[in-house]
């Protein structure tokens, strides 16, 4: 064999030994695995734009309900995931029909902790005005909705400074789900005044941000706020 030869062999056989040599070397030194990322579980928020589709709600002229508590309810849920730890769950992002047994299905399978119905009032005598939030009269007094609807009157009441109706009692769709649930009225279409502020983003936003602030206030009474929150 040629000279040449010989010490291509010979630079080949060190190749080889060098990359055993490396391997054992990562072998016995590994390389750091980066643990998988687990995502921190969210406190689901359910909220219900009242109405929708066929069904328009109260009307006021040219002034549709439902078109309102969509608006209203949208922003809520860009508020609340905003909020570290919470994930909004709308019952429905347009207008569109959804029967109500279906929002609150919908609503549990999502995992939601509560369930929050915005409507707007009307009424034939345009100097009624004013907010309230609504518990299902089958509700005892010690059921978890009392507190929310107490937590989110006072804070929507405080927010957009309408007239405070309170919390009121009667016969809701609501009674067929075991989640915290309220219905909230917050104010008159048909109100001179308020009926025209709750067209305007601007009025729109206090309620939203009440709203945000009475769920709050039941999650930090419940001790359900998420770490963080």
């Amino acid at each position: 064999m040629s000279r040449r030869g010989i010490v291509a062999i010979a630079l080949l056989g060190a190749i080889v030994v060098g990359s055993l040599a490396l391997a054992g070397a990562f072998r016995r030194h590994p390389q750091p695995v980066p643990p998988p990322r687990v995502e921190a579980p969210c406190v689901v928020i359910a909220i219900d734009p009242g109405h929708g589709g066929r069904d328009p709600g109260g009307v006021a002229g040219d002034i549709l309900e439902k078109d309102i508590n969509l608006q209203i309810a949208t922003r809520l849920a860009e508020l609340i995931s905003a909020q570290p730890g919470l994930k909004p769950f709308l019952t429905r992002s347009e207008d569109i029909t959804v029967p109500n047994l279906d929002r609150l299905r919908a609503a549990e399978a999502a995992g939601a902790v509560l369930y929050l119905s915005v409507h707007t009032n009307s009424y034939s005598d345009p100097g009624v005005h004013g907010a309230e939030t609504l518990v299902d009269d089958t509700r005892a007094k010690d059921d978890p909705s009392w507190i929310l609807a107490e937590a989110v009157q006072k804070e929507l009441v405080a927010a957009t400074r309408a007239r405070d109706r309170g919390v009121q009692t009667q016969a809701l769709y609501l009674r067929h789900t075991k989640l915290p649930a309220v219905s909230v009225e917050v104010g008159f279409i048909t109100a001179a005044d308020e009926g025209r502020a709750l067209l305007t983003p601007e009025y729109q936003e206090k309620v939203a941000r009440g709203l945000l602030n009475g769920i709050l206030s039941y999650l930090e009474r419940v001790n359900a706020l998420p770490p963080g929150g």
